[in-house]
């Protein structure tokens, strides 16, 4: 108040200035990320554009053991980088234990997918062995 009593005092109501509004940004909100496990196996999903997928899935690297990438339209579901190794909800880490296996996915357009993964020892040359892993994700 003292600010506008001295420019009316100085120059009259036509000396105080007024800033202008600012800009209205409208922006859509985002869905939460989406978490699924190994529960989740074979079943399937609906995200939108945008949204984040996590998946976890039980890992022991000390078996040689990895989950590997298999099919994905990564037009639809795009990976987000390397998997992040996590503890065992059930007990921490424990050297040659179990952990979890982390894959962030991001989506990307509309459409459908079939996210796969599978756990494979990746010096070996034939058809992998070890455990699968798919979720059919839609887009919209």
């Amino acid at each position: 108040m003292v600010v506008f009593g001295l420019a009316v005092a100085a120059g009259g109501a036509g000396a105080v200035a007024v800033a202008d509004a600012a800009p209205v940004i409208h922006a859509a909100p985002i869905a939460e990320p989406l978490m699924v496990g190994s529960d989740d196996d074979g079943h399937a999903v609906t995200m939108t554009v945008g949204q984040e997928l996590a998946v976890a899935l039980p890992d022991n690297p000390s078996t040689g053991y990895r989950w590997q990438l298999g099919d994905l339209d990564q037009n639809v579901l795009r990976v987000d980088g390397d998997p992040q190794t996590r503890a065992n909800p059930a007990g921490g880490f424990v050297p040659g234990g179990p952990d979890q296996a982390v894959w962030t996915f991001a989506a990307e357009s509309p459409g459908t997918t079939t996210l796969t993964l599978v756990s494979a020892r990746p010096w070996e040359q034939s058809a992998p062995s070890g455990p699968r892993y798919s979720l059919t994700v839609t887009v919209k």
